[in-house]
């Protein structure tokens, strides 16, 4: 009998298993299914086009135009000096009310600003291709300033892009959304960045930039596929008040001074005295933190309407509606403690990856690595763990949700920081840990920016989604560009292997905040239905 029943309850349990993995199969055959779908919908073929379209002209400007600029044989100095044209994707934030506040007459609020942004891109690209580097000053000033245009554009775009991905996507498909997004950035960062440089070894530079300007068209077709999102108050489409216009020539004031200011006067002679470079362009950096202060705080402390609850439930009805309602929205609804810590996340959750990205290179090259060496490397393999660091993201992040893979994945890219340390001791070359460093820090590079991308949409309060993510963003671009500025210093005065033991220690104050700003507690919500499939 004690047998029997020990067969008995053998079978009944190998059963139960057999029925377990039955559904375990079934389930994973769902999800399979269920994935197929949501990356074939309009919806999510559309943002993943639309992010190809907004990482395209990133490096147009910068690192594939140096490729160019030093084909060209221009000076070392001129070239670092056009830098300076990326600025526009630091002041976005300045114009981008004027997005939240105005429709176009055409498509919906934010397909009708990226058409006429890749609309405008297209021709300045073309622009550009039709100009040729020289040392001649006056060529070099039309060229900064069809990059500069380019920037102008190419950050508008972003502003629309990040809107509209905002917009259109519910709250159960910001993980898929932002993976494709993301995903289709990346792709055309492979494509100017290492792609583009090949390209110039069989044809001019002038035909590359026509093919990118061609390629730059398939964002227009996705523009004008895309699922519409619905239209704002027709009140939006008023004409500028006497007090709007004053706002608008201001906001345009601020921005070229700004830019003339760092820009103008490059003192490319020589013999004349002007304060150098680096200088001011690290005082600009303050300013522009002052302004940024300065207009959350004016936003906070300025008296809100006796409507508020009303005006936080509409769209801006005017532009100084739109620069002080999303800030005093987003702080009313998190409070002025929680809302401050946010932001303080914000500007300090990449702090460590951001200090080692910007010294990189400069290590890799000093201890004698080649620059084909590490391009192809980087390029290559690079691209590939990056991809699939953004598409493990995106599912990693669909299951535990976007609080528990901020805290995984921040910890990851702290880690991935020990790649460069290890070659720091060894301080040769080593082609092994070189592929282990640079795969390792781009897969959680990808996983990074996938949560980082959901967790700023998901801080967005839809009526004011263009101005609330353009100041998110340009805090991770302070960050990136304006709390990293010293690694090199950094780095010389301490040695590398000491900095980037300093840079584990520079990502922890953004991972210290997690607690706060996202317990690891809070669950995701698993039995709703699947995203994507409900357009």
């Amino acid at each position: 009998m004690l047998l029997s029943a020990q067969l008995t309850g053998y079978g009944a349990y190998t059963y139960e298993q057999s029925r377990l993995f039955q559904y375990k199969d079934v389930e994973v055959v769902n999800d399979i299914k269920t994935l197929t779908k949501v990356v074939g919908s309009r919806k999510m073929a559309s943002l993943l086009i639309l992010g190809f379209a907004s990482g395209l002209p990133l490096f147009l400007t910068s690192r594939t135009l140096q490729f160019w600029m030093q084909d060209a044989k221009i000076d070392i100095g001129v070239i670092t000096l056009f830098g300076l044209v990326s600025l526009p994707y630091s002041l976005k934030f300045l114009w981008s009310p004027l997005l939240d506040r105005f429709n176009l007459p055409f498509l919906d609020l934010r397909r009708g600003w990226l058409l006429i942004t890749q609309i405008g891109l297209v021709i300045a690209i073309v622009a550009l291709a039709f100009q040729q580097p020289t040392q001649n000053i006056q060529i070099l000033q039309l060229l900064g300033i069809n990059c500069l245009i380019i920037a102008f554009l190419s950050a508008t775009q972003d502003i629309a892009g990040d809107s509209y991905r905002t917009d259109v996507l519910n709250k159960l498909e910001l993980e898929t959304g932002a993976s494709l997004w993301v995903l289709g950035y990346r792709l055309a960062l492979f494509i100017t960045l290492s792609f583009a440089p090949v390209l110039a070894d069989f044809m001019p530079w002038n035909g590359v930039y026509l093919l990118i300007a061609a390629i730059m068209g398939v964002g227009i077709i996705a523009t004008l596929i895309a699922p519409p999102i619905p239209r704002r108050n027709q009140q939006n489409h008023s004409s500028l008040s006497l007090k709007d216009v004053g706002i608008v020539v201001a906001i345009i004031g601020v921005i070229v001074g700004l830019l003339y200011w760092v820009m103008g006067d490059p003192c490319l002679d020589a013999a004349r005295k002007c304060t150098p470079y680096e200088a001011r362009l690290f005082q600009f950096y303050w300013i522009l933190a002052a302004l940024l202060i300065g207009w959350i705080a004016l936003a906070v402390l300025a008296p809100k309407p006796t409507v508020s609850q009303h005006a936080e439930e509409q769209p801006p009805q005017s532009l100084q509606d739109a620069l002080v309602l999303p800030l005093q929205e987003f702080f009313h609804r998190y409070g002025l403690t929680q809302a401050s810590l946010i932001l303080v996340f914000i500007l300090l959750y990449k702090l460590g990856d951001s200090v080692v990205g910007i010294t990189a290179n400069l290590f890799l090259r000093e201890i004698n690595f080649t620059k084909t060496e590490i391009g192809a490397i980087q390029g290559g393999m690079g691209f590939i763990a990056t991809t699939v660091g953004v598409l493990v993201g995106g599912v990693v992040l669909s299951k535990i949700g976007i609080n528990r893979a901020l805290w995984i994945f921040g910890i990851l890219q702290l880690l991935s920081n020990l790649g460069y340390y290890a070659l720091s001791l060894v301080g040769k070359k080593d082609f092994t840990l070189l592929i282990l460093a640079i795969n390792i820090e781009n897969f959680c590079a990808g996983l990074v920016t996938v949560v980082t991308v959901a967790y700023l949409m998901s801080l967005c309060n839809h009526n004011f989604t263009t101005t609330q993510f353009a100041l998110f963003s340009s805090l991770m671009a302070i960050s990136r560009d304006i709390l990293s500025a010293p690694a090199g210093q950094l780095a010389k005065a301490t040695g590398w292997s000491s900095f980037f033991l300093l840079s584990l220690v520079a990502a922890l104050p953004g991972l210290l905040l997690l607690p706060v700003i996202a317990p690891w507690e809070r669950k995701p919500v698993s039995t709703m239905p699947r995203p994507g499939l409900d357009e």
